[in-house]
């Protein structure tokens, strides 16, 4: 696995890390090992795309194990015939601890410990042994499946040689290449291509509803913005860290608000990122295929297309990433797992969310359609995104929630 740097989608991460170990409360052992999963991503400066992907590995890994002793209903992929009496949590963390072996050799001393830990209120030693064993048989199942699932090798775009009007390149301050390219080609999890869900076309530059959507975002998105308030601000700057974080953070809180048992854990959290990583992979397809400029390139751009004031007419308030704009990452990756959420917990709940973006307080939402709409303009609040963007990702977001709980595993009805 090449562990490549986030290259522009996160932020550092020490700080991520002591801000997830600082806040997060102890629910059960699949959430547990949830949390151990985004730290170890974060740990190895992965970005969202990667992040999810093995989020979603280590959830199916969690929940096939689980399932395989507890009959919870469909298996994602793998069901074995544990013997009567294996336990269930030492499967799960069995199953969680060897993806992670698997992708994070370096931290083998870690996980270890953490294995030992959440399996050490356990007494009978053969229930263990059996739960283990069922756990590795399912990590490994996931582990073959997704090795040539086309994640690797990282490819960057270089952008054109001499960019037109509404073509993307790449932006201030970095000018890195654009992240990532091959991930609209990444395997899916459930989807069956992905291209499933692809929006149409953006609004074509110098349209009427262009105009209006970047006279929005020059508006409001400015880093020098009169009409943006402060709490607009506060969203811009409190949502941009890596989405997953937000989807897997809410996630937790709700299911340790709501004592829902270790099965039905194993359910949700295997729905809901796998849905955030497909929205990920159909996301890219899209971003790579219009290959729209960015707010801040279009705001400094020329008649014909050429930026040749060194991008000093227009400057938004958050860096913008290196990636085309439309459609939204962050947009359709939160409204996905939480339209997921929606499903197990409804939409009116009281989370009260943290970021790692320094110096910037925990956030309540109310609902979960509050927090989708907060992620979405906080894109426009930040100057990086136009409207449109978003529309198209929550579109796109809300649909690969419905497949992925369509075609998903499901409990059985008993």
């Amino acid at each position: 696995m090449n562990m490549r740097l986030k290259n522009g989608l996160g932020y550092f991460f020490i700080a991520t890390l002591i801000l997830l170990t600082s806040y997060d409360a102890h629910a059960d052992i699949i959430s547990d090992w949830n949390l151990i999963t985004v730290k170890e991503t974060k740990k190895a400066g992965m970005n969202s795309n990667l992040g999810s992907r093995i989020e979603a590995i280590e959830s199916i890994a969690v929940y096939d194990a689980v399932n395989s002793i507890r009959n919870i209903g469909s298996a994602y992929l793998y069901m074995g015939h544990a013997k009567s009496g294996a336990s269930a949590e030492a499967a799960a963390a069995t199953a969680a601890h060897d993806v992670l072996i698997h992708f994070f050799p370096k931290d083998q001393s870690f996980l270890d410990s953490a294995l030992t830990n959440s399996i050490s209120g356990i007494q009978n030693v053969a229930s263990i042994s059996e739960g283990k064993t069922v756990g590795s048989a399912s990590a490994a199942a996931i582990i073959e499946a997704r090795k040539d699932d086309g994640a690797d090798p990282d490819i960057s775009y270089p952008g054109p040689v001499n960019p037109g009007i509404g073509q993307y390149r790449p932006t201030p301050a970095a000018f890195k290449q654009g992240i990532d390219w091959q991930w609209g080609h990444v395997k899916p999890f459930l989807l069956l291509t992905d291209s499933q869900y692809r929006p149409g076309p953006p609004p074509a530059p110098g349209s009427e509803k262009f105009k209006q959507a970047l006279a929005q975002v020059a508006e409001i998105g400015s880093a020098s913005s009169k009409t943006r308030t402060e709490d607009q601000t506060h969203i811009a700057q409190f949502y941009k860290q890596d989405a997953e974080l937000t989807v897997n953070e809410a996630a937790r809180a709700l299911v340790e608000s709501h004592h829902f048992s270790a099965e039905e854990n194993a359910l949700i959290f295997v729905l809901t990122d796998i849905a955030e990583a497909d929205a990920r992979i159909a996301i890219w397809d899209a971003k790579y295929t219009y290959l729209f400029w960015r707010p801040v390139t279009a705001l400094n751009a020329d008649a014909n297309g050429a930026v040749t004031n060194n991008y000093s007419a227009w400057t938004p308030l958050l860096s913008t990433p290196p990636h085309p704009s439309y459609p939204c990452g962050h947009c359709g990756t939160v409204t996905a797992g939480f339209e997921v959420l929606k499903t197990f917990f409804g939409d009116s709940n009281i989370i009260t969310l943290h970021t790692t973006t320094p110096g910037e307080p925990a956030r309540t939402i109310h609902s979960l359609g509050e927090g989708e709409g907060e992620n979405e303009w906080s894109r426009d609040y930040g100057g990086i995104h136009y409207p449109f963007d978003n529309v198209a990702s929550d579109h796109l977001g809300k649909s690969v929630a419905t497949w992925t709980l369509e075609h998903g595993p499901k409990k059985k009805v008993r």
